[in-house]
Parts: C-alpha cells; sequence; structure tokens
C-alpha cells in the first residue's frame, strides 16, 4: 500500500509541479541558440554542480548507496555463491574498476567491478572504451546513489532556508503527510531516497514540522522527474504576489480555497484546471473549473462562489 500510495504521489505530483505559482525566480540567460533563452536560478544550480560525467572518469573506490533488498538483475556475482539471504538496502557498493571481454570474439567491451562488503560484483556495460568516452555514458543502476552527488548536495543546501513549492510532504517513515507550500524551510539534511529519486531532502518548516520530499538531481531541461527547481525557490514567492491578502495568501499555502478568492489565487492554491466551460445564467456567465481529482470551481465575475473539493 505504501509503494502504491508513494508512486501516485509521485504521479500527482509531476502533474501539477508546474501550476504552483512559481513558475520562476531568477532568471539566467543562457547561450543564443539554446533550446532555452532564459533558466532558473534554480535549475542553473544543478546544472552547475551536478555535471554529468561518464564512468570513465568514476575514481577509485567511489561510494554508491544501495536501496533494494535484492541483487538487481543487471548485476552479476562474481562468484555465483552469493547468498540470496543477504539484505543490500542500505549497504555502500564501491567502485573497483574495469577490465574488459571480449563476448563471443567480437569488439573488447568494457565490464565494471564493484565491491560490497568484501563481495564483488560485475556491471556488463556491452560498450568499448571509445564508446564510453565518446557518450559519456553512465550505467543505468535504479537501486544506486551516487554518494559523491549525495554529500555535495549536502554541503550546498544544508541549513540554507529555501521556499517549498509543495504540500507533498513526507514523514520519517516515508508516508505521505500534509504540508504547506510556497513557505520557507530550514534544510536539516540531504538523505538517500529511492530508486525513482535518489535523494531525499528533509527539512523543519516555520512552525518547526519537520518532514521531507522526494528529487532528483538532474535539471528539469533533461528530466521528467521531480528536480530541484520544481520542489524548492530561492526567493520568496510572497514577494510576487504583493497584491494577495494575507487571508487568502494561507489559504494558498493549504492547498485550499474558499469563496471570494479570484482566479489566480485559485490556480495558485490548486493548479490549472483540467477542464473550463463557460455556463450562461439569467445572471450573467458562470465559469466551471473541472479538476481529474473530481474538485470543481464556479466563479462569477471572477470571484469563486461555489465549490467542492
Amino acid at each position: 500500500m505504501r509503494i502504491t500510495l508513494f508512486y501516485a504521489t509521485i504521479l500527482s505530483i509531476l502533474l501539477t509541479s508546474c501550476f504552483t505559482g512559481v513558475e520562476s525566480t531568477q532568471k539566467i540567460t543562457v547561450p543564443e541558440g539554446s533550446a532555452s533563452t532564459v533558466q532558473s536560478a534554480e535549475d542553473a544550480f544543478i546544472e552547475s554542480y551536478f555535471v554529468q560525467q561518464g564512468c570513465d572518469t568514476w575514481r577509485m573506490d567511489k561510494p554508491f548507496y544501495y536501496t533494494d533488498e535484492k541483487l538487481s538483475f543487471v548485476f552479476r556475482p562474481e562468484k555465483p555463491t552469493f547468498p540470496d539471504s543477504i539484505s543490500l538496502k542500505g549497504k555502500i557498493f564501491t567502485y573497483k574498476g574495469s577490465i574488459e571481454e571480449s563476448p563471443f570474439g567480437g569488439a573488447n567491451e568494457v565490464v565494471l567491478i564493484f565491491d560490497c562488503e568484501g563481495y564483488k560484483f560485475r556491471y556488463e556495460t556491452g560498450k568499448t572504451r571509445d564508446e564510453i568516452r565518446q557518450m559519456k555514458y553512465t550505467p543505468l543502476i535504479p537501486p544506486f546513489i551516487d554518494m559523491d552527488d549525495l554529500n555535495m548536495a549536502r554541503s550546498l543546501l544544508k541549513d540554507r532556508t529555501l521556499y517549498i513549492k509543495t504540500s507533498v510532504w513526507y514523514d520519517g517513515n516515508d508516508e505521505v503527510t500534509e504540508g504547506r507550500k510556497l513557505i520557507p524551510v530550514k534544510i536539516l539534511d540531504i538523505l538517500p531516497g529511492n530508486n525513482l529519486l535518489p535523494v531525499k531532502v528533509w527539512f523543519e518548516d516555520d512552525k518547526g514540522n519537520r518532514a521531507g520530499v522526494f528529487m532528483s538531481l538532474l535539471s528539469s531541461s533533461r528530466s521528467q522527474y521531480i528536480t530541484f527547481d520544481r520542489l524548492f525557490s530561492f526567493d520568496n514567492p510572497r514577494l510576487q504576489y504583493k497584491e494577495i491578502q494575507d487571508e487568502a495568501w494561507e489559504q494558498i499555502t493549504l492547498g485550499r480555497v474558499k469563496a471570494g478568492m479570484t482566479k489566480n489565487e485559485c490556480k495558485l492554491s490548486l493548479g490549472n484546471p483540467n477542464e473550463v466551460k463557460k455556463i450562461p445564467t439569467y445572471s450573467g456567465l458562470k465559469e466551471q473549473w473541472i479538476y481529474n481529482s473530481g474538485a470543481y470551481l464556479f466563479f462569477v465575475d471572477g470571484l469563486l462562489t461555489e465549490y467542492r473539493l
């Protein structure tokens, strides 16, 4: 049940994270001819410190945190006697270099070697050294979390105050808990995540509540995963919406609405509707917003009059 709920929540964030009302903060110009002419400070932060590197640049003993209980099918134990009863969750695999093998008499292909508590494991890349170098190839090993990246994120973010963009938080047992968004949080630690999202950001809000969110350290321009810029802002989003009254802003941070809120305020709170209908009435035109969750809102003259969440 926990796994199903987690992945359902991940999907929910992916569908709504682009409509939090904090689409961008500080803008940074990128070179002309790029796919985009501007880049958020948050996305630029990730691209500056977490540069994709091929496995040919890995240092000896580079550590990886393992998130699964059992050995992934992509690995082959060096000795077939590796016991299935051993739980690998939370253990550290270290990179021990590479060898080249020529399967079926073909080209030499690189095999990466890892060690975990004295056991050796092989990962067959199926690529030559030249291919790895040209592609900046890094193997896709879902249970692996790069501890170098994790430690870098910890050194850069721990003890900083950021502004969180999502109200989908997780407690210490990784269960979904109700949170608030567009509020300041202090980053307490950066921890290993899971197979899908390798980083867990643990924080404390302005009321002393502690919780976490999961993310990827890829930039959003290269990933459909939940990324740093979709979850956090360096700048206070409240300053972008000075016209919104405090009472309405409080509803927005809770992901709620109340009668009298404007369309913009409701969009900040709930995200973009999945469908909009114009309904003629005797007193004028009524507008209905419909969400896939089953929620709907009714507006008259631009103000919320009826709703169901």
